[in-house]
């Protein structure tokens, strides 16, 4: 069943957060399935992934097209392999397809290189972090080249949670999806605003993933309470500059459309920092469809600012824009949006 979201947004949508897989050789999966049963999954979350379907999928539902990524903690020689899968695919459908390539950021220099070979070569649309590298959150000093190379290219950045350390003690015997992802994009944003990451490297665009989590809840808790005296602040943050830092992210819809969600990411930022996205395919049809179907009805955002999702996404991804001037410059933090 498809959804009427397209009658309020024309159709133009722009999915920001979808995902893409390499095929897997049959000597490769049963690793893999063991992977997932020890993140508690008892199977995983999608069992396929190909060009054809997820062109499919856009067509059902009026998007035009998907940014994709693979967000994982890879090795360097995994994070090229999944790279240059990826920049195969849009380079044979570049007007439904972008790339966010994958950083390994475990080897903050071969990190460094990876950035310069997925823009330069691969024509990468940009990149996408993770909330953790084996518990280094993104506030850690050994990331900060990374975040200046990153800086320097003015890049649109996809950030995506993972499990977190101590897993297995956090998780309540549940996959990562049902609490600790949007426990871990807390965490992360949290302490890179403590690191003043956001204000440092201003002219990174960053969209965080489902709606930011929990992050929108604990908004007001960080500005005030994570500003007392006896909460570690070294850098001196504010109040303020917290609550500047989380305007000026950007953040996806990909299973946040109900209230709980946007209401209060809604007294965090602004509905020009609202892009679309969908979690496809792993979030699953269902819960996909029932997504987008509370996006079609809801009041919360009113036609036009459903609409303006597609404008800032091709803001952020200038290559998708359908038509020159379609979009106008979107700032990082410090360029007088809020």
């Amino acid at each position: 069943m498809t959804t009427n979201l397209r009658d309020r947004t024309g159709g133009d949508l722009i999915d920001v957060h979808a995902h893409y897989a390499p095929p897997i050789p049959d000597d490769k999966r049963p690793a893999i399935l063991a992977e997932y049963r020890r993140g508690n999954f008892l199977s995983p979350p999608a069992e396929k992934w190909t060009p054809a379907l997820a062109v499919e999928f856009m067509e059902a539902h009026g998007i035009r097209a998907q940014v994709l990524s693979n967000p994982n903690r890879l090795t360097v020689t995994a994070a090229r392999r999944y790279n240059d899968f990826g920049a195969e695919v849009v380079a044979s459908d570049p007007d439904r397809f972008g790339l966010l390539a994958n950083l390994p950021l475990q080897e903050p220099v071969a990190a460094l290189s990876e950035i310069d070979r997925a823009a330069e070569d691969l024509n990468a649309d940009g990149f996408v972090l993770v909330t953790n590298y084996d518990g280094r959150y993104l506030g850690d000093p050994a990331f900060d080249d990374v975040f200046a190379a990153l800086n320097e290219r003015a890049a649109t950045v996809f950030l995506h949670p993972v499990e977190p350390a101590g897993f297995s003690h956090l998780s309540c015997g549940r996959p990562g999806p049902v609490i600790e992802f949007p426990m871990d994009t807390a965490r992360t944003v949290v302490d890179a605003i403590y690191a003043k990451v956001f204000l440092r490297y201003p002219r990174i665009k960053v969209i965080i993933a489902h709606a930011g989590g929990v992050l929108p809840v604990l908004a007001t808790r960080v500005a005030t309470t994570g500003m007392l005296g006896w909460v570690p602040n070294p850098n001196t943050v504010t109040s303020d500059e917290v609550r500047a830092q989380l305007a000026a992210l950007y953040y996806d819809t990909a299973l946040s459309a109900h209230p709980n969600s946007l209401l209060p990411l809604l007294e965090t930022t602004t509905a020009s920092h609202i892009v679309f996205g969908t979690d496809y395919p792993p979030a699953g049809d269902s819960v996909i469809e029932t997504n987008m179907r509370l996006l079609s009805s809801t009041d919360i955002l009113d036609d036009r600012e459903l609409s303006a999702m597609a404008t800032t996404a091709t803001a952020l991804f200038p290559r998708l824009a359908q038509s020159p001037g379609v979009a106008a410059s979107p700032g990082g933090y410090g360029s007088g949006e809020s």
